[in-house]
């Protein structure tokens, strides 16, 4: 489906529960790698913190984001072309 028939609604309900689930999924890899002492699930909890949070990022906006959007998401309210 293109962005035009994506409703902001149902956009923001998904994003939502994406966010919920890498954000949940990367505080228990941190968990997990504090209990165990290893540094592998807690690398790998970091970058899915990193992922739930951009998800927000999409809760926020209401729309998907673009490539340079999610890699440089400090930089969404500073478009000069918008």
């Amino acid at each position: 489906m293109s962005a035009r028939h994506q409703s902001p609604r149902t956009v923001r309900i998904i994003s939502a529960l994406l966010a919920l689930v890498w954000l949940g999924a990367g505080f228990a890899a941190i968990v997990m790698a504090v209990s165990t002492s290893q540094w592998l699930p807690g690398v790998i909890g970091v970058a899915a913190l990193w992922y739930g949070l951009l998800w927000v990022g999409v809760v926020r906006l209401g729309r998907q984001l673009r490539l340079r959007e999610a890699l440089m998401p400090w930089r969404i309210g500073k478009r000069s072309d918008a």
